[in-house]
């Protein structure tokens, strides 16, 4: 029997300037700054996603290459 990988999404709405408002520190802050700090943390996520993304697709990289090179020395 084959195994399947599921893959388990967890979808989160975007951050809004009413969500930095709703903050401890944050209510007395205008829209304008409130939305700027919203989109600076959209930004710096995205970011973080992208470097972990990145790295992971390295990691595979580096074992498809390791099996690769296993895979020839066997053979010789």
């Amino acid at each position: 029997m084959k195994s399947t990988k599921q893959v388990h999404e967890t979808i989160h709405s975007d951050i809004r300037a009413a969500d930095i408002k709703e903050c401890e520190g944050f209510e007395e802050i205008n829209d304008e700054l409130a939305e700027k700090i919203a989109n600076a943390i959209k930004v710096y996520t995205e970011i973080i996603y992208n470097c972990f993304k990145e790295e992971r697709f390295e990691e595979q990289n580096a074992k498809m290459i390791s099996l690769s090179y296993e895979e020839r020395s066997k053979a010789a």
